[in-house]
């Protein structure tokens, strides 16, 4: 008690002597932290504003009152300002703020002021003001007075939401929207996949998919807090969702390959156009429309196409595809966003945009024979069009510059589009800050937000693909990192953004969050790596090749729905009964493995279920991470009672058996309860008359949730009939 009293006290005269007047890279005195990180912040004379204080709101300007958090909601309307009045100023002559999304927010002890030239720039001081009201009263500390002078870096700053394999709850959306608009997110790029209820095109749609009335209306409420949603339709490759209906078997650039349409039948476009239109419809509105058009492959190969791709190359044959589309959007009044790999690939640069093992001399050499090939088609690169430069690394390559210089130097739009995370799966993501890794999260993030920002590139994209189909909670702490460093490149610490993500999205406090962090993966790891014969369990880094493994046992597309496999080939032999002892002496360092985590499991489980009854905020998120964390327990029971069974003494076998059946229990039960908390934000099954995809990911393999642990079923099943 008397700690905070100090501190309440210290901070309301903080302008007298205890701070410096000028903070460098928008940083406030402890325990304030907003994100993203505001561009300036003067402390000023006086004591601060307390928690609770603001009562009225005066708004000045010809705007409407804009949506605003749980604290700023409750102010009341007045006509002038008094004691405890939160002002709204709109001026659009403002020459000290440089955009309509930059503000001026400036608190003193007996109110705040807030002043931009957009509406946007309005909400966004409302933003910053509501998180420093939340920790005053967190904290039970006075907000210091002081004036922020803020604007992005970045004027489109949007976030990937990927529809392919699963379908969150509506309210989930609507609830992601208030989120990413605390943070100054302002665009939500959403692939529809089949999950939007098509009109022209009715049969694409899932029967569960979303009308385009809902889409409408989440976009209308997007738009209220400042945030354009983009509609994603896959054009030319990626087609499986279309093209695994018979009805469209004709307009396949192959006739037993789903991948991808033909680029010259006219078809293709009646039907691509169709669903672009009730996108746009399901859009009203908004600016830009993605069309896709990545990792195309198998097309110039119909007796249409070859001779085309034969004469005159895979680039025009490509290029054709996109000036097509490209027209469309322009005719609809929409922007088009393009993926931007194919072109490159066709001009024998895109090697050396993502590959880190192409050297500088190599990317020199690449570009200086690819631009002639790019050039000599640069008038059918349409100029209308946005290309996003896609990468998931650090981005620092040479081919990668080059390539933003390329389009920079001929006049083409570019932006560039990051990852969240890589690897899908569970939640406890590798560090690359531990191994110097260039994969995707949040440093690949801030170092290709950075280049950006020096290329003077206006616009971002933080991908979250499903491939794996993760629970979303999975992606939001890439996400946040995304509207961090896209509005403020240069600003945090990569700690001190874990800090600070922590503080507002949860209120907690996490020290040693790292080494944390770490310890759950080291169990997940083990999950995925365990079952598997060639897992990559024996190296000492927390890689999860083997869930890439998973995702690709299954066979080729064509015809394996007709084909049973048997898929425990790919799975560790259970204990020989005749030859104790041989298979603990095999599997030796995964036991060892098994043995740790079982040990690590009382402490961390713990340590979940602390923070998610200390949270202030999302104690979904520790939920959901206790219900995977025990799940992904439950194997090293599993191996620790099969080595039991495969001991000589006999009363130590039947206690494995009785052990082994336990942890069966145990993970069915486990189960259940991650099916529960899933089942909370998103549907965890498919309604039967689904049409799947049979795509290679592994989450299309199954029509319900049970694609998660489909490597453990199997190897289940495999001990249920060793028992017998």
């Amino acid at each position: 008690m008397k700690k905070t009293i100090f501190l309440a006290f210290a901070l309301s005269i903080i302008g007298s002597f205890a701070y410096p007047t000028d903070l460098p890279q928008g940083k406030l005195p402890s325990p304030f932290a907003i994100i993203p990180q505001p561009q300036s912040v003067t402390l000023l004379d006086g004591p601060g504003l307390v928690s609770g204080s603001l009562h009225h709101l005066v708004i000045k300007g010809d705007i409407v009152r804009p949506e605003m958090g749980d604290i700023l909601s409750q102010l009341t309307n007045e006509e002038s300002a008094k004691n405890g009045t939160l002002s709204l100023i709109l001026d659009t002559g403002l020459i000290s703020v440089t955009n309509e999304e930059g503000y001026i927010l400036t608190i003193m002890k007996d109110g705040a002021e807030i002043i931009s030239k957009g509406e946007a720039g309005l909400f966004y001081g409302c933003q910053t003001l509501e998180q420093l009201l939340e920790d005053a009263r967190d904290f039970n500390v006075p907000v210091p007075s002081c004036k922020i002078a803020d604007y992005p870096v970045l004027s489109y700053r949007a976030v990937h939401f990927d529809l392919k394999h699963h379908l969150d709850h509506m309210n989930y959306y609507y609830e992601s929207i208030n989120r990413l608009a605390r943070y100054k997110i302002n665009a939500v790029v959403i692939e529809f996949e089949d999950k939007l209820r098509y009109r022209r095109q009715p049969l694409v749609g899932a029967p569960q998919s979303i009308s385009i009335d809902e889409m409408a209306a989440l976009t209308r409420y997007a738009r209220k807090r400042h945030i354009e949603i983009t509609p994603l339709v896959q054009g030319l490759g990626h087609a499986t969702f279309i093209l695994k209906h018979q009805e469209y078997a004709g307009l396949r650039e192959l006739p037993w390959n789903t991948w991808a349409f033909c680029p010259l039948n006219e078809g293709t476009y009646q039907v691509l156009f169709d669903m672009y239109r009730d996108a746009i419809d399901a859009t009203p509105g908004s600016k830009y429309l993605h069309i896709g058009g990545d990792e195309i492959g198998n097309i110039g190969l119909c007796t249409r196409c070859k001779p085309m791709a034969d004469k005159e190359g895979m680039l025009s044959l490509s290029l054709y595809w996109l000036k097509r589309v490209c027209e469309f959007a322009h005719d609809n009044g929409r922007i088009p966003i393009f993926w931007d790999d194919m072109p490159l690939k066709h001009g024998g640069v895109y090697e050396s945009t993502w590959s880190d093992e192409v050297s500088d001399s190599a990317a020199t050499k690449a570009w200086e024979e690819g631009i002639p090939k790019l050039d000599n088609l640069l008038s059918d690169f349409p100029k209308n069009c946005v290309y996003m430069r896609w990468n998931y690394s650090m981005a620092r390559q040479p081919g990668n510059l080059r390539a933003l210089d390329w389009y920079k130097s001929h006049g083409l739009k570019a932006m560039v589009a990051t990852a969240t995370n890589s690897e899908g799966g569970m939640l406890f993501q590798g560090d690359e800050r531990d191994k110097g890794m260039s994969s995707s999260g949040i440093i690949s993030i801030r170092s290709f937000l950075q280049l950006a920002a020096e290329k003077g590139i206006p616009g971002m994209l933080c991908t979250a693909w499903d491939d794996k189909s993760p629970h979303m909670e999975n992606y939001w702490r890439g996400f946040i990192a995304a509207a961090e460093y896209s509005w403020s490149p240069e600003g945090r610490s990569l700690k001190e953004f874990d800090n600070a993500w922590l503080q507002r999205e949860f209120g907690v406090s996490i020290p040693d969050y790292l080494s944390f962090n770490n310890e759950l993966r080291s169990g997940t790891v083990l999950f995925y790596d365990a079952l598997f014969r060639h897992g990559n369990l024996m190296d000492e880094g927390n890689t999860l090749q083997s869930l890439q493994q998973v995702e690709h046992w299954l066979p080729p597309v064509a015809g394996r729905e007709k084909i049973q496999f048997d898929y425990s080939s790919k799975l560790i032999e259970l204990p020989d009964r005749n030859s104790p002892g041989v298979w603990s002496k095999k599997y030796e360092k995964l036991i060892s493995r098994a043995l740790i985590e079982k040990n690590n499991f009382k402490s961390l489980s713990g340590r979940l279920e602390d923070l998610g009854n200390k949270a202030k905020r999302n104690r979904y998120y520790w939920r959901l991470s206790l219900s995977l964390y025990r799940l992904q327990s439950t194997i090293p029971d599993l191996l620790l009672a099969l080595q039991e069974c495969d001991g000589n003494e006999r009363g130590l076998q039947r206690k494995g058996f009785t052990d082994l059946k336990i942890a069966m229990d145990e993970f069915q039960e486990s189960w259940k309860k991650v099916e529960t908390v899933y089942g909370e934000t998103r549907f965890i099954s498919y309604p039967p008359d689904y049409i799947p995809d049979r795509y290679f990911h592994l989450a299309s393999q199954k029509e319900d949730l049970t694609w998660m642990i489909q490597p453990e079923e199997l190897f289940l099943d495999m001990i249920q009939k060793w028992l017998k």
